[in-house]
């Protein structure tokens, strides 16, 4: 027992499972057990096993001062360290990395106690040779040393159990991650196909829709690149990194290079959206405020500037990341974009029914404001689409704030699952944005059944 631990901390624990099996175990308990039959029946060299008897003594002391001075000495230490160095082979069985370093510290602490356990029983078979030595009455010095003897050793299984269901449950997490990660992925690889056939038609309705105003539309295009980038360069990247995950191949430097791509394009992508739909908001609410100073003041020219500055904005704050620590900064900028786009769209809301009051009123009085009642009707129904854009963008994006906060206080195999699900929900927002356009835009619609029916060959009804 003594030696066993004396290798289980010496070797650390991949070496010492490599090295001490269960079938070289059982194979020196036999050797002992048949070297022991054979010493009762040599009772005559006695003088040999009182040398034998001493060694052993005297080397189980030897090897628990060396375990003792390995606990409280650094090299013990360098265990934390040790572990670190094979924190990517855990990572490759999909077992969350703070799981992993806390089964380090559980193993470190399980050897621990062993070995204070054996040494125990070393201390209490000193005691009981001792006692054997000056020719006392044994019979209650060995019941008691048999009762603590048992008491140590069902000490130490419940220790060994508590650890077997700890890898148990860590292995079963692994497991599921596993199939969350097949399941992401083959979702993931049909979503990317479909998104993008449906941003391609959309973009293309939207270069035909002549009735829209050139600012909207200009908009509305940078909303869909945007879409359209993130269904065809970050989900197939994500897809891959999916795939090296599975095979457990996130060692490799075609992994790192992916996933260092994947990260600059979807943090540009994602910084465009998010300002797409706020510029969105902030045009409706301009053009419903204004009035007609709108189109004097918000030009086409200057919108394609705004533009221009979003994307320039966007992928210079993806650049920085690799320069400078910048997560609480991007943090702030989407929650300040969030939270008033929110208020821009209640004054919208305000504003359009304080409009609807205004025209019933008009129509009860006079019969010549057609125009003035198409335009509001208009400017209705594009602050409502641009709203159902906000409202999806919304719950698409606050689970994965949810869970990435969530996880600030430590990372569990729940939060590895829900983070998977939710980056998936986020991409499904590039193929839900073509739909509002043709579900609440009739002009759009019309223009995409146009399309489709020159694709398919389908003539008017």
């Amino acid at each position: 027992m003594a030696v066993d631990r004396f290798l289980a901390i010496h070797l650390h624990n991949l070496r010492y499972q490599k090295l001490v099996t269960h079938k070289r175990v059982v194979a020196v308990v036999i050797s002992f057990w048949v070297f022991s039959v054979i010493a009762c029946f040599w009772y005559e060299s006695i003088s040999v096993l009182s040398v034998m008897s001493v060694v052993c003594i005297i080397t189980t002391g030897l090897l628990y001062c060396k375990i003792y001075t390995a606990l409280n000495h650094d090299r013990f230490n360098a265990l934390a360290s040790y572990a670190l160095h094979h924190t990517n082979q855990i990572r490759a069985l999909q077992v969350p990395e703070q799981v992993a370093q806390n089964g380090d510290m559980a193993n470190a602490a399980r050897l621990r106690k062993t070995a204070v356990v054996t040494f125990y029983m070393y201390i209490l078979f000193l005691i009981f040779i001792f006692i054997v030595s000056i020719k006392l009455d044994l019979t209650f010095f060995s019941f008691g040393f048999l009762l603590l003897k048992f008491s140590l050793v069902f000490l130490a299984a419940e220790e060994d159990y508590k650890t077997y269901k700890q890898k148990q449950s860590e292995m079963a997490s692994a497991e599921d991650l596993h199939m969350t990660l097949v399941i992401n992925c083959f979702f993931n690889a049909f979503l990317s196909f479909t998104a993008i056939v449906l941003n391609i038609i959309t973009m293309q309705a939207l270069r035909k829709t002549s009735s829209l105003p050139k600012t909207l539309k200009t908009l509305l295009l940078s909303l869909a690149v945007s879409d359209l980038g993130v269904d065809l360069l970050v989900q197939p990247l994500y897809v891959a990194i999916l795939v090296m995950k599975i095979k457990q191949n996130t060692n490799s430097t075609a992994y790192k290079a992916v996933n260092e791509a994947y990260l600059i394009q979807k943090k540009t992508l994602v910084f465009a959206s998010n300002f797409g739909v706020f510029a969105l908001a902030v045009d409706r609410f301009l053009a419903i405020y204004l009035h007609l100073r709108y189109q004097e003041l918000v030009t086409h020219k200057r919108v394609v500037a705004v533009v221009i500055s979003v994307w320039v904005f966007s992928a210079s704050i993806s650049i920085l990341r690799k320069l400078y620590d910048c997560d609480i900064m991007r943090a702030v900028i989407l929650v300040v974009c969030v939270v008033t786009t929110g208020l821009l769209y209640c004054k919208i809301y305000a504003a359009v029914r304080h409009h609807t009051n205004q025209i019933h009123a008009l129509q009860l009085q006079q019969a010549t404001q057609n125009e003035d009642m198409t335009n509001a009707a208009r400017l209705k129904k594009s602050s409502l689409a641009t709203f159902y854009i906000y409202f999806v963008y919304l719950v698409c994006y606050l689970p994965i704030c949810c869970v990435v906060f969530a996880k600030t206080n430590g990372e569990t195999p729940l939060l590895s699952h829900l983070w998977y699900i939710t980056l998936t929900l986020v991409f499904l927002n590039s193929s839900l944005n073509p739909l509002i356009y043709c579900w609440k835009m009739r002009h759009i619609r019309q223009t995409v059944l146009d399309i489709l029916g020159n694709i398919f060959a389908i003539g008017p009804h």
